[in-house]
């Protein structure tokens, strides 16, 4: 009986701990439809984005349960600002693809990251990192690369 019960202990730990493992890998998809053209990006707060070619005017956010419930996103006049709420955030559990199409500002703060799932075609992008973030851009266009305060720039031709 006493190899019963505990058998029986072993296996409930062991099913209430797979539980626990297994729902924290769920991803979420949250679209984000809109009629209003992105001409201007501002990120804060660790948040990783996506610029793509797509021409549709969807944002879509990819990531785990919490971390898509913990990310923002604005857009008024033109200017999309997406926004981490936690303040534990990893930026691997969710990615943030904009459509760059008519993009020609950027501003990126805190240790955000944008870069492009391919060559954008846009005639120029202004670039303002604030802080530790990252810029890794394609684009057939220019690229102007601004950063305030001691933070300094990287610059790579690919």
């Amino acid at each position: 009986m006493k190899k019963l019960s505990l058998l029986t202990l072993v296996i409930a730990i062991a099913a209430s701990s797979f539980a626990q493992t297994s729902t924290m890998g769920i991803i979420a998809v949250k679209e984000i439809k809109t009629d209003e053209i992105v001409t201007s990006l501002k990120v804060y707060n660790n948040v990783e984005v996506v610029l793509t070619s797509n021409e549709m005017s969807e944002i879509q956010i990819i990531g785990e349960i919490s971390a898509v419930k913990n990310t923002t996103v604005k857009i008024q006049n033109g200017e999309l600002i997406i926004t981490n709420s936690s303040e534990d955030f990893c930026k691997d559990n969710v990615v943030v693809f904009v459509p760059a199409s008519a993009l020609f500002s950027i501003y990126v703060h805190g240790a955000s990251t944008v870069s492009s799932i391919d060559i954008l075609d846009n005639d120029i992008l202004d670039i303002t990192i604030n802080g530790a973030g990252k810029s890794t851009i394609q684009t057939i266009g220019m690229i102007s690369l601004n950063t305030v305060g001691d933070f300094p720039a990287e610059l790579s031709a690919n």
